[in-house]
């Protein structure tokens, strides 16, 4: 697959987290954070893990730890997104998690020795920019307990991207997925049994948006990420999954009806001129040489 088609696909993923946004309001309005974690993360298992039972079977322990890794940064990364969320504004939550565009280069570095090329900064610097334009407001700027936590989710979001760069390559797109949510879902558990009480009652609203989140913005959106991103690199993956704040922003403005601001509108043009800017390659011109 081209780099191109894997990028777009990236590009779904974002849409679909942006309605995941207004989904996860509304079951939170009902069920508490770990118990949706729970339904949303074991509930997203159950498919994968029945489609590829048999090659699951046949992983190696190597592969299988690597998607248990997967799947523990992706508890830590919503974990501490639901946290921070209650100790903060959904904006500046929305901000902070899309930071991890800014980690990803120089965790690559730290962990792995890949230094970050100028066109991979400048990207990650304009992206933020963006994102701090459509999500923050001028009230917003000192930082708090709940942002601290939101930026830990970052870390963990980073984290993830680049662990299924370079573990998704060598396993099937199902069974990395599969090994994710159920990781996941199994510590979402514990700790739904541990913390919270088991929600009371159920309306049909909460339904609705669990299930959205189980079948669509977990299942659907993760077994899309895992496999386009055989096929591109952990910085233009975090580049593109940022777009998440803007899709955000879009649908809460058309379902939710609030307002879109200039200020919102240039922070979209920066996200998608990052993204142009890291993904532009220049044509060569080459010059034949007349014998």
């Amino acid at each position: 697959m081209k780099k191109m088609y894997a990028n777009l696909m990236l590009v779904s993923v974002t849409i679909i987290w942006g309605g995941g946004f207004i989904a996860t309001a509304g079951a939170l309005d009902s069920v508490s954070p770990f118990y949706v974690m729970m339904i949303r993360f074991m509930g997203a298992s159950i498919l994968p893990i029945m489609i590829s039972f048999p090659k699951l079977k046949r992983l190696n322990r190597k592969d299988i730890k690597h998607g248990i890794i997967a799947g523990v940064f992706l508890f830590f990364a919503f974990a501490f997104q639901t946290f921070g969320l209650q100790y903060s504004t959904p904006s500046k939550n929305a901000f902070l998690t899309a930071t991890n565009v800014v980690f990803v280069p120089y965790l690559l570095w730290l962990l792995w020795k890949r230094k970050p090329n100028r066109k991979e900064i400048i990207a990650s610097i304009v992206c933020l920019f963006g994102i701090a334009l459509l999500t923050l407001k001028k009230e917003a700027m000192m930082l708090t307990y709940g942002d601290l936590l939101s930026l830990i989710c970052a870390l963990f979001f980073a984290l993830h991207i680049i662990a299924l760069e370079r573990y998704s390559a060598h396993i099937d797109a199902i069974a990395m997925t599969a090994m994710q949510m159920l990781t996941a879902g199994i510590l979402s558990t514990i700790c739904a049994l541990c913390f919270e009480a088991p929600p009371a009652s159920w309306n049909a609203s909460a339904i609705g948006n669990i299930a959205y989140l189980i079948f669509v913005s977990t299942l659907l959106a993760y077994l899309i990420q895992t496999y386009a991103q055989k096929f591109t690199t952990a910085n233009t993956a975090s580049l593109i999954l940022s777009m998440e704040a803007l899709f955000a922003s879009i649908f809460s403005f058309l379902i939710l009806h609030e307002v879109m601001s200039v200020q919102m509108i240039i922070g979209a043009v920066f996200i998608f001129a990052s993204i142009l800017y890291i993904e532009y390659q220049p044509k060569k011109t080459i010059k034949k040489q007349q014998i």
